[in-house]
């Protein structure tokens, strides 16, 4: 015989499935991520918003642990596809978290990562023009300093989105 004790913590369980599977609807249909580039990605959508966090803990264990490097799941790809410039042709920073893909997601789920702290938040392709127009100003990020350009830029906040 099923208690009341029993009972109440399957209706718990039932009520949290119904949001998690509402959230997901709501997430893919009713909130402000941009669209990414390309028509279909490197795996199912559903499965990837459900998945994505250990596919790329395991490409980063097998890209510095191991030393292999692959396409399909690197991060590099996933933000060159996924952010993508705004009508002005600008595009977002992981602060921005209403216009940035990756922020966006991370926001709605309360989840917090380190990620963009040293990688880069835009596409390569942005960050080389971010990188020539502040070099363009005038503005030397390694005047004055004893670090290589790499380190530098490395460390700047034109890559990371500190």
């Amino acid at each position: 015989m099923i208690g009341v004790k029993n009972i109440n913590i399957l209706r718990r369980v039932f009520v949290g499935l119904i949001i998690v599977a509402i959230s997901t609807v709501v997430i893919a249909d009713g909130s402000k991520v941009p669209p990414p580039k390309g028509e279909q990605c490197v795996e199912d959508p559903v499965w990837m918003r459900t998945n994505h966090f250990e596919t790329v803990l395991h490409q980063r264990d097998e890209t510095v642990l191991r030393g292999i490097r692959t396409e399909k799941h690197s991060l590099k790809n996933c933000i060159d596809c996924h952010i993508t410039p705004n009508k002005d042709g600008e595009y977002a920073r992981y602060s921005n978290s209403e216009e940035h893909f990756c922020a966006s997601c991370h926001s709605y789920a309360a989840v917090s990562i380190d990620c963009f702290q040293c990688h880069a938040d835009r596409p390569e392709s942005a960050v080389r023009e971010a990188i020539k127009q502040h070099t363009a100003n005038g503005i030397n990020p390694h005047a004055d300093m004893k670090s290589s350009a790499n380190e530098l830029i490395l460390k700047s906040s034109l890559l990371s989105a500190q």
